[in-house]
């Protein structure tokens, strides 16, 4: 299988993966794929504040024949959107709804068909949600490791319930080059959380996200495409 046919294989697994779906032999080959795909990494970021709405999916209650038409997984997945809770961010993902649906349609789909086949059924309809809870937002200083980048403003801490938001302002990333955010834990692992490229002197907005609990995270870090630390930011324990 070539290259690009293995990255959409695995690509077609990263629902089923955020769902916990995957099998068990499946997923070291995922992970190691994910490890040095930063697009797969991306997506699976914004896939995963979506699966705990898609395991509340009741396929009896979705409009539709027992045997789903193709345009089903896109309904469903119109109503776990209406539902989300984390509505902060749903104006980002409508934008990226495009890239996300090749993905969550079929496993959309899929999840109605094993219900019909087997009769399990999954609470789509429920009480009007509470108001999402207020999130203890931190400012934090970023240190500045490479002379020539400049960050004044503080580093933006957000904590989700599917891992750690930084958000940041800064100048001087080499243009065009690629630089990548990390999030160390306390278990001593490190999890991606992107990366963008460098537009020199201009300043730049980085928005980074890792699929790691804050209270999980003691530092986020930005690094160049050598391994060189540019930016690190200490996170404290609560």
């Amino acid at each position: 299988m070539s290259g690009a046919g293995t990255h959409r294989e695995l690509r077609e697994q990263l629902g089923f993966y955020a769902l916990g779906l995957l099998p068990e032999e499946e997923v070291p080959r995922l992970r190691a794929h994910l490890d040095g795909c930063a697009d797969c990494r991306a997506e699976l970021a914004e896939l995963a504040p979506l699966a705990p709405d898609l395991r509340r999916v009741d396929p009896e209650r979705l409009p539709g024949p027992p045997a789903p038409p193709r345009e089903l997984g896109e309904r469903v997945l119109a109503a776990v959107r209406e539902e989300s809770v984390l509505r902060e961010h749903r104006e980002r993902r409508e934008a990226r709804r495009g890239r996300r649906r090749a993905v969550l349609v079929p496993v959309a789909a899929a999840l109605l068909a094993a219900g019909t086949a087997t009769g399990v059924t999954y609470g789509l309809t429920r009480p009007a949600p509470e108001p999402a809870p207020s999130v203890a937002v931190e400012r934090l200083p970023l240190t500045v490791v490479a002379a020539q980048v400049r960050a004044d403003s503080p580093a933006v801490v957000v904590p989700h319930t599917w891992g750690v938001e930084v958000t940041f302002v800064a100048t001087g990333f080499e243009q065009g080059r690629t630089y990548r955010a990390l999030v160390r834990t306390v278990d001593g692992s490190v999890r991606p959380a992107g990366e963008f490229l460098g537009v020199g002197a201009k300043e730049l907005t980085c928005d980074m996200q890792a699929s790691v609990l804050r209270a999980d995270a003691v530092a986020f870090e930005v690094v160049d495409d050598a391994g060189g630390t540019v930016l690190a930011l200490p996170l404290p324990r609560a």
